[in-house]
Formats: C-alpha cells, sequence, structure tokens
C-alpha cells in the first residue's frame, strides 16, 4: 500500500512539473497573473509579460495600429485606429518611422516623427481603373515593407508600380509580382530599381541593408525552377545594391534566370525565408519552413565577396557555402518574422498559440570556437493577445 502511495505522489508530482514547464515553454496556457494588460480597441487587450527582459524598443502593429514596447514593458499607441498601417521601420538616426498605410485597391509608403505626429506620403499608391483597348487596366499600385539605409537618407521598399514596363521581358502581361526599390527622402521622384521579381512566382519579400555594408542588401526570393518552370522556388538573396544602376536597362531584368542582379546564399530545395541581419552584419537569421505547420529559426554567417558577379556558377557556389553552417536555434508551428535586439544578444519572433500570433523573445550566443549560436535558457512569451503576424516588426535602441 506505501508503495502504491509513493508511486502516486511521484506521479502528481511529474505532472505538476509537467504542466508548469508546459507554461514556461509556451505550449499550454498562460497565467493571467503574469500579464498587464492594456486595452487596444475593440474589446482586445494586450498582455505584456513581467518577467520579460529586454533593452531598447520594439514596434509592432495590432489591428492595423501602430504600437511602441519599451524596456520598461510599457505599450504606447503612436497611430490612431482605422488607418491600415503595417511594416514599422525606424530610421537609424532615430528621428523618422516609415511605414505602410494600406487602403482596398493601393498602399501608401508613408513617415513620421519617431514621437509620433505628422504623418508624410513618402509614395502614393493611389491610381485608376481605365481602357487599354478592350482590356481594363490598373494605375493603382503597392508598396510594402519600408527599409531604412544606414545614413538614413533612403528607403528600400515593395512595389508594383513598373508593372506595365517590361512588356518585352513578361509575355506582354504586366508584372504584378513586387520588386525591390530604394527611394531618397529628400527627393521622392528618384526612385531606383534595386532587385527584380521571377514573373508570375509571388516576387521578393523582406529587403533590409546589411549593417557596415552600404552597397548590400538581402531579401526573400519567389520564383520558379529554371528546369521546368513550374515548382515553386523560394531562396534568400544577397545583392549589391548598385548593381542595376550600373548597367544600361536590360543587362539585369526580371522573368529569366541568368539575369539576375542577386545571388542566391540558400540552395533551391530548402524554403527559406524572412532573413533579418545581426546588428554587426556577420549573421543572418531567418526562417525555414520544416513541414505545413512547423517552422525553424535559424542563424548563419553571411558570404563575403559574391555579389560583383551574381551569375558566374563559380561564385553561386561559393555563395552557397556559409549556409551549411547554419545553426537551429528553435523549432515551432509558424514562427515568422525575426528580428535581432540592438546588442544581438536577443532575437524576437513571431509564434502561433492559443490561436493568436505573440511576440516571444530567445537569448542566443556565439560560440566563438565552433562559430555555432545557441539558445541560451527557454523562449519568453512577451505579448498575450495577439499582434499583427503580417507585418514586420522593428527593434531599436
Amino acid at each position: 500500500m506505501k508503495t502504491l502511495l509513493n508511486w502516486r505522489w511521484r506521479s502528481c508530482l511529474l505532472l505538476l512539473l509537467a504542466l508548469s514547464l508546459q507554461g514556461c515553454l509556451g505550449f499550454g496556457g498562460n497565467s493571467n497573473g503574469d500579464f498587464n494588460r492594456t486595452s487596444t480597441g475593440g474589446g482586445q487587450q494586450l498582455g505584456i509579460n513581467n518577467q520579460a527582459v529586454f533593452q531598447g524598443k520594439l514596434y509592432f502593429t495590432i489591428n492595423r495600429t501602430l504600437w511602441v514596447l519599451d524596456g520598461t514593458r510599457t505599450p504606447h499607441q503612436l497611430t490612431r485606429s482605422g488607418m491600415a498601417v503595417r511594416d514599422p521601420a525606424v530610421s537609424p538616426n532615430r528621428q523618422w518611422i516609415a511605414f505602410v498605410v494600406r487602403y482596398t485597391n493601393y498602399a501608401d509608403l508613408a513617415y513620421m516623427p519617431i514621437t509620433g505626429g505628422k504623418i508624410r506620403i513618402l509614395r502614393s499608391g493611389q491610381g485608376k481603373y481605365y481602357y487599354s483597348g478592350t482590356f481594363i487596366h490598373s494605375s493603382y499600385t503597392w508598396q510594402s515593407q519600408p527599409a531604412w539605409s544606414q545614413d538614413s537618407t533612403h528607403l528600400l521598399f515593395l512595389s508594383d508600380f513598373e508593372k506595365e514596363d517590361w512588356y518585352a521581358y513578361t509575355p506582354n502581361a504586366p508584372l504584378l509580382d513586387l520588386q525591390v526599390f530604394s527611394i531618397p527622402l529628400n527627393d521622392p521622384t528618384q526612385v531606383q530599381d534595386v532587385a527584380y521579381a521571377y514573373f508570375g512566382d509571388g516576387g521578393d519579400r523582406d529587403p533590409s541593408y546589411r549593417p557596415g555594408h552600404p552597397d548590400q542588401i538581402v531579401y526573400t526570393h519567389y520564383a520558379y525552377d529554371d528546369a521546368t518552370h513550374t515548382q515553386q522556388v523560394i531562396q534568400i538573396f544577397l545583392e549589391d545594391a548598385n548593381a542595376i544602376s550600373r548597367y544600361p536597362r536590360g543587362h539585369y531584368h526580371p522573368g529569366e534566370p541568368g539575369f539576375d542582379p542577386g545571388v542566391a546564399i540558400t540552395p533551391p530545395q530548402d524554403q527559406n525565408i524572412q532573413p533579418a541581419f545581426s546588428p554587426d552584419g556577420n549573421w543572418i537569421a531567418y526562417v525555414r519552413r520544416q513541414g505545413s505547420d512547423q517552422m525553424g529559426l535559424y542563424v548563419m554567417p553571411v558570404p563575403e565577396g559574391v555579389t560583383s558577379d551574381p551569375n558566374n556558377p563559380a561564385v553561386a557556389q561559393k555563395a552557397l557555402e556559409p549556409y551549411k553552417q547554419s545553426s537551429l536555434i528553435l523549432t515551432g508551428e509558424f514562427i515568422s518574422q525575426p528580428v535581432w535586439s540592438p546588442s544581438g544578444k536577443q532575437i524576437a519572433y513571431l509564434s502561433y498559440n492559443n490561436q493568436t500570433f505573440d511576440i516571444w523573445l530567445v537569448n542566443v550566443s556565439l560560440d566563438t570556437k565552433t562559430g555555432v549560436y545557441h539558445m541560451t535558457g527557454s523562449p519568453v512569451q512577451l505579448t498575450d493577445g495577439g499582434v499583427d503576424a503580417d507585418s514586420r516588426p522593428c527593434w531599436t535602441t
């Protein structure tokens, strides 16, 4: 009898331990006592974990409004409700915050002072529908995912505003896939082509400048396979940001392999997305699709010396070598949108738990002997109640 009671007692202890670990690791429900809650409108509340420790400020959107959260874990709303904001990006000089405002048929690229205030439209996507012969065309355009240059004078952004300029290369069909452009803050009319899309399969996403290397950018590139043009290939590309501007139009162009200004730094058999540079510019955090509902968060070194001749087979092979040194940080359901802390010692990411996407934090450290990044401790849930998963967060000092 005593043995049976001891066995039951040990079983209860193990069960309680498992449940406590489950809550800590984010696999189960959360205790309301661990979160301070703020109303975000519409009956929704944002919970901030009292135990989450971080430095700097995190910018993100909830129900299309822009919020900022500082190290005191106090959230502040920066844009009014009813304005559909996405993809906040703070300038390195800490003066401006850029974002996108979406409407039914178009989106505007906008910015405002870092503390809030008057919103300025840098590029509008407003247009109209019109006939060209017997076909209806649209001059509406989309803008997305702004990212600042290191000197805070230019923004990378995604757009389809050149959609009818490439008929010679895109079988007389408009190029609706988003491509990467650069726009100067002091003269928004001088937009420059930076990276091209492969016609018809999704275009480019997640552009950003490499810290310490103002002539390099990274982005996710969606394309068809070279052999059959029927299978989707999703890779991360590295590129000389000035490659296109150095040559006459046509040297690089969308729609065909061999004419791309970027070089793939991840292999075609793996689906890798959402690259994010570390603050020193030497590492890239990214997400690898590992199943229908499983993602892995990885860190890899940045290839060096591969952007000047992107279509050279030898260069293309060299560009893939650092990928083999990728470090797996963690896996989970629908992990997305990684962003480094300003110190490089934490990564924030979005994770799907309890039917909402929320921000989680993971501490990371580099083993200088092996060149491998590791997770230290366990991931910590920062927010509870849901943030916009299709809007890229930003983390600054």
